[in-house]
């Protein structure tokens, strides 16, 4: 921890020096440092697991720590440290965006590269706003990586925005560097028709690597749409379907096929007063669509209360379900979450 905290003060100071400097000579603002933090106070009621059943305790899911440095009219860049906390180890910290864009590259058109969000659910996750209560549905199953090492370009089609593209090619290896030759090559579509009316259009191609010299390579097509009224209400559909060649062979069979499976989330939010807002949210996934594939649909229910203590404090109380296919227990955790951003 005490690397972490070193790391954190190095980058503060550099980032203020560096600032200073280009502010002398007049030529562009200073380094902005911005930072999320969002954890729970948490009670395991009951596990599908039973070794984390009653388990409970205070516990930081997530710690980002931003630098966002415009460099010129056109180029800018990011760099975004997180510290996470998985399947019970210690906190580790590694490096979420690390990428330069390069603004208007062509007109109205944004080129991006290094380290940076995917096309997937970068919009979804947005507008759904509660990443702090759980991730969308493609980045809770790990359907399509949040991040990617590649190249992007992404802008508007038209000169109101109401049509927006995006693509990318990565190299599928999320955060890590990259070991293989395979690519993953990412494509959307966003409409925005009326203010308070959203649709995105999703799909990708994973070249991965055979399994027995089988072409063992993945699709993916998603969509999503929101209604939204401001603070009023908020309601948002988030779907898709992933197939994968030769990735599945049945119980006493003796060759794979492809497999199918899909996820569809549901959700609805309010701001009832400047100080109370409320959020349901209702997940379904099949990873295997086979009728030979059993026990691994899942189910996943979110309900909280937002209780704003400031515009970027809240504090929620609330409970997350999740349910599997064929087990007798269920993972039921109410909760505290709390979230601030700075």
């Amino acid at each position: 921890m005490k690397k972490i905290l070193y790391l954190c003060l190095f980058l503060v100071i550099a980032g203020n020096a560096f600032s200073q400097e280009k502010n002398a000579v007049g030529n562009v603002g200073p380094v902005k440092f911005s930072g999320l933090m969002f954890g729970d106070l948490f009670y395991n009621a009951d596990a599908i697991d039973s070794t984390q059943r009653d388990v409970n305790g205070f516990n930081f899911r997530r710690i980002y720590f931003t630098a966002d440095y415009t460099i010129s009219d056109q180029f800018s860049a990011r760099f975004r440290l997180e510290s996470s906390i998985a399947n019970g180890s210690n906190i580790s910290v590694f490096v979420k965006d690390a990428y330069l864009q390069w603004a208007n590259i062509f007109s109205g058109s944004n080129l991006v590269v290094g380290v940076s969000p995917t096309p997937a659910f970068d919009v979804s996750e947005s507008v759904w706003g509660y990443r702090s209560l759980e991730k969308t549905i493609m980045d809770y199953y790990g359907i399509v990586s949040s991040r990617d090492m590649g190249i992007d370009l992404k802008g508007k089609i038209d000169d109101k925005g109401i049509l927006r593209y995006w693509v990318k090619i990565g190299d599928n290896s999320g955060n890590k560097p990259e070991t293989d030759k395979y690519k993953r090559y990412y494509g959307s579509l966003q409409i925005t028709p009326s203010s308070n009316f959203l649709v995105t259009l999703y799909g990708d191609y994973n070249t991965l690597a055979p399994k027995k010299d089988l072409n063992n390579s993945a699709t993916v097509f998603a969509g999503f749409v929101n209604y939204n009224a401001g603070k009023i209400f908020s309601i948002g559909v988030e779907g898709f379907l992933k197939s994968q060649q030769n990735n599945y062979t049945a119980p006493g069979g003796t060759s794979p096929e492809s497999q199918s499976g899909y996820g569809i989330s549901i959700w609805a939010k309010s701001m009832l007063t400047n100080y109370l807002g409320i959020v349901a949210r209702y997940d379904i996934y099949d990873p295997n669509t086979n009728s030979a594939a059993n026990n691994d649909k899942q189910n996943l229910i979110i309900a909280a209360v937002d209780l704003k203590a400031a515009s970027n404090i809240s504090i929620m109380p609330g409970i997350e379900v999740r349910t599997l296919e064929g087990k007798d227990h269920n993972d039921i955790v109410p909760r505290i979450t709390f979230s601030w951003n700075y």
